[in-house]
């Protein structure tokens, strides 16, 4: 999905309060606001940075809330669905919420991607403590006054919290539904999307298991450097690299973004290769997982026999220098002996 071609038809906003806030109410609206290029822009930005950033891809879960899938479909199929299901969005928001989720604004709209038809977004966004959300009348309708949601986007201070871009291979079938989703608010211990948004909001899945996915890629690059890399002082290199990758806070990981970041130029397409050979997909983000890896250390088998572990600190830090000659690569040890065993 090209989020970078996203491009809103018609938004609506909602007001949901922090769980036992005694002093303020799910405000409903009830009625699209009248987008001009400055809000059209922003929302069209907002997502596509967020989702290009940490977006991974989800389906939808059978066993979670039909809230959400069921709202997809009716508005994809009817776009005066968009307000009575995106109140009922609202209201399924609010009461799945607790104590640790703070208030926000809750923006759902159509949009159209490249060619490939109609999706829906769903974004929650920051709304200061203190800020009070404020509408207006206008032909009838309760409609967020603009002039406050101006204030609290374009000023570029306000914070998308969670976003997700729907859609459904099937508009008949509600369980069809994929696509993409991020969480900026995650820390260094939340993988992944929080569950209450993904699962007991959205009634979604990753696609992607990101333990094998982890797995999967780190296998890849294992066969890459060992395979396809002719260099000794670039096989070392790789190595490190990729076990800093998996060390880091960052809490996904791209193949091509990796390759394009980490890796020579020379060396791309092969690395690329592997991963796809490993069954990933080349530009779709994974979370990291790596409780199936073991990097702690590694092996250098030497020619005639020897066996040296180690690990990435003995490499960055120079107690192990691996060097490329013209006949064969050698290694030399920088370390003193703590003790000589016999076996």
């Amino acid at each position: 999905m090209n989020v970078a071609s996203l491009r809103i038809a018609s938004l609506i906003v909602h007001s949901v309060p922090q769980a036992g806030d005694e002093f303020e109410q799910l405000t409903l609206t009830d009625a699209p606001i009248e987008l001009d290029a400055d809000l059209r822009g922003y929302f069209e930005s907002k997502v596509s940075e967020s989702l290009k950033s940490g977006g991974l891809q989800i389906i939808a879960d059978e066993a979670g809330s039909p809230v959400v899938r069921s709202g997809v479909r009716d508005v994809l199929a009817s776009a005066g669905s968009l307000v009575p299901s995106s109140r009922a969005f609202a209201e399924h928001l609010y009461a799945v919420q607790n104590r640790r989720n703070p208030a926000g604004l809750l923006v759902v709209s159509t949009a159209a991607v490249d060619d490939e038809g109609d999706v829906i977004v769903v974004l929650k966004l920051e709304r200061q403590r203190g800020v009070h959300f404020t509408i207006e009348e206008r032909e009838g309708h309760n409609v967020v006054d603009l002039e406050f949601l101006r204030r609290l986007t374009l000023t570029d201070k306000t914070r998308i919290f969670k976003t997700a871009v729907l859609r459904l291979r099937d508009l008949a079938d509600a369980m069809t539904l994929y696509g993409v989703a991020s969480d900026d608010q995650r820390g260094r211990d939340d993988l992944g999307i929080a569950d209450f948004f993904l699962a007991t909001f959205l009634g979604c899945q990753l696609l992607t298991n990101p333990a094998k996915a982890t797995s999967d890629f780190v296998a890849a690059a294992h066969q890459f450097i060992n395979e396809d890399v002719p260099s000794a002082e670039r096989k070392a290199r790789y190595l490190i690299s990729m076990q800093a990758r998996l060390d880091d806070n960052l809490l996904d990981i791209n193949p091509r973004e990796f390759a394009d970041t980490r890796l020579l130029a020379q060396d791309r397409a092969a690395f690329l290769q592997r991963v796809g050979e490993h069954g990933l997909d080349l530009d779709s983000t994974f979370q990291k997982d790596t409780s199936l890896v073991k990097t702690a250390k590694f092996r250098v088998v030497f020619e005639h026999g020897m066996v040296l572990l180690a690990t990435r600190d003995d490499l960055s830090e120079d107690r192990l220098a691996i060097n490329d000659s013209v006949n064969a690569p050698t290694a030399e040890i920088r370390d003193a002996i703590s003790r000589l065993e016999g076996r």
